[in-house]
């Protein structure tokens, strides 16, 4: 059987990691004095509730290569003659593709593959839900690593920060636009996607920019809704959403911590698997 391990940005449930069979290589965070381990999404509350209180700034870590390393053993345990995939977030995000190819590297024997999701947080999310399908479905494990190349870029998120005080601090924003942008109310539409982050467009207000973000959308075969602690502007992006592609309901996910210490608590964004024929 194929294995999978993630790092903790996929946000995944204790109970989803059981049913399928997943092991976890988790980030750290750091505020203050203090340290959180990412781990699941049961385990979130306990930073985010100290990160809102706004008082100072949160630095994150990656897995050591001894942290997928357990995990490895962790699958091997479970399944003796199986094999190993894991999947991480971006290399443009975290340096963690380069602690689990470390790992891999100490398994000379066993058939193991690292790659890089070129996602992160609800996007690595439906990755993973993407190769959990093809794996169940019977694919094997060169099957699988064929569709994760092929499909990772075909998922992007665009997303709109309620502050840009996080992204100008890890320096994905210029210091200077951030203090403006965030005195004028300019909420810009960024975009992630094929291990890039670039700005769509720039809107006076979050219901402006909510509109370019679903205007931008590829046709797609899935979505949904982001957020980052605060679901605040959930139900007004939902409706739009509803309205616009006819739909019953979005799936709605929240982000990890690593994504809104770097990110930001309050923002709001869509994720998409671009339908195939659409996704060049």
């Amino acid at each position: 059987m194929v294995n999978f391990v993630v790092d903790s940005t996929f946000g995944i449930t204790r109970e989803y990691a059981q049913k399928h069979g997943i092991k976890v290589a988790s980030l750290t965070l750091g505020l203050g004095e203090k340290e959180y381990v990412e781990g699941y999404r049961e385990d979130w509350d306990a930073f985010y509730s100290d990160y809102s209180k706004g008082k100072l700034a949160a630095k994150s870590s990656q897995p050591s290569p001894e942290k997928f390393i357990d995990a490895i053993n962790e699958a091997y345990a479970d399944d003796p003659d199986g094999e190993v995939i894991i999947f991480t977030i971006g290399d443009r995000l975290s340096g963690t593709i380069g602690s689990a190819n470390i790992a891999v590297a100490s398994f000379p024997d066993r058939r193991i593959a690292a790659i890089d999701s070129h996602n992160g947080g609800v996007s690595s999310y439906m990755f993973l839900q993407e190769m959990i399908k093809a794996r169940d479905g019977g694919a094997s494990f060169d099957e699988i690593v064929e569709l994760a190349i092929g499909i990772r870029d075909r998922i992007s998120t665009r997303f709109i920060p309620a502050s840009l005080t996080e992204l100008a601090r890890g320096g994905r924003v210029n210091k200077l636009l951030s203090r403006i942008g965030n005195l004028l109310n300019i909420k810009p539409v960024f975009e992630y996607r094929a291990n890039e982050l670039t700005v769509l467009s720039k809107c006076l207000g979050v219901k402006r920019a909510m509109q370019a973000a679903i205007e931008t959308l590829p046709e797609f075969d899935r979505i949904a809704i982001l957020y980052i602690y605060s679901d605040e502007l959930v139900d007004q992006l939902k409706e739009r959403l509803i309205k616009k592609f006819e739909m019953s309901d979005v799936d709605v996910e929240p982000m990890c911590p690593v994504a809104g210490a770097h990110i930001g608590i309050g923002t709001v964004g869509i994720v998409t698997l671009a339908s195939e024929k659409k996704s060049e």
